[in-house]
């Protein structure tokens, strides 16, 4: 994650006096973020990103069945899977090249896709910096508030979506991801969080 993309959050958290956690992101994205030519992953795109650091499309939306190669082992299976699901749904706009050099990478209205920040919760601080009960309408607020400033302060719509335990289309986290915090004054914290598998859907 970039150091401008950090400070975008500590300011915001700060400023919100809020917590806000982040699914750690593909970190393989951070090349394309606010290039002409790129475009983040919105909602209608339920496909994979490229975590395969040695491949050309290494943080790209790429159909894996064209090019397994952009995916690691571990994950190509997931990716397929993925893949199909949308594939079967794709809306229009999106787009795949089936030959020649860029076989595979799929794009959005022409441009290629990175990878977004998926919130994974937003709650306010209490006087000492720490966790608050915050009511369901009280995180969308917050939420509402710090998607507006932290785009702003990225340069370019990164915050898509509302907070993964806000979110209406079904819980999207992994068995096991990190997740970073963001806090008032600086304050940060780096959590492993875990969810069953399938107890949601995945976006």
């Amino acid at each position: 994650m970039l150091q401008a993309h950090k400070e975008a959050f500590f300011f915001v958290a700060d400023k919100l006096n809020c917590w806000i956690g982040l699914r750690e992101p593909n970190e393989l994205s951070d090349w394309y973020i606010g290039k002409g030519g790129y475009t983040a992953k919105n909602t209608n795109c339920k496909a994979k990103t490229s975590d395969n650091a040695a491949h050309f499309f290494k943080g790209l939306v790429v159909n894996p069945v064209l090019c397994p190669g952009a995916f690691l082992p571990s994950s190509r299976e997931t990716a397929i899977k993925k893949w199909k699901e949308f594939e079967q749904t794709m809306a229009p706009g999106f787009t795949y090249e089936k030959t020649g050099p860029m076989v595979g990478l799929v794009k959005w209205f022409g441009k290629s896709i990175h990878a977004d920040f998926d919130l994974m919760y937003i709650s306010k601080a209490d006087a000492k910096g720490g966790l608050a009960f915050t009511t369901k309408q009280e995180q969308q607020k917050l939420f509402e508030e710090a998607k507006k400033m932290l785009n702003q302060k990225i340069g370019i719509d990164m915050i898509l979506h509302g907070p993964e335990f806000l979110w209406d289309e079904g819980v999207g986290a992994r068995e096991a991801e990190w997740v970073l915090s963001f806090g008032p004054k600086n304050a940060f914290r780096q959590d492993m969080s875990s969810m069953p598998q399938g107890a949601g859907a995945m976006h």
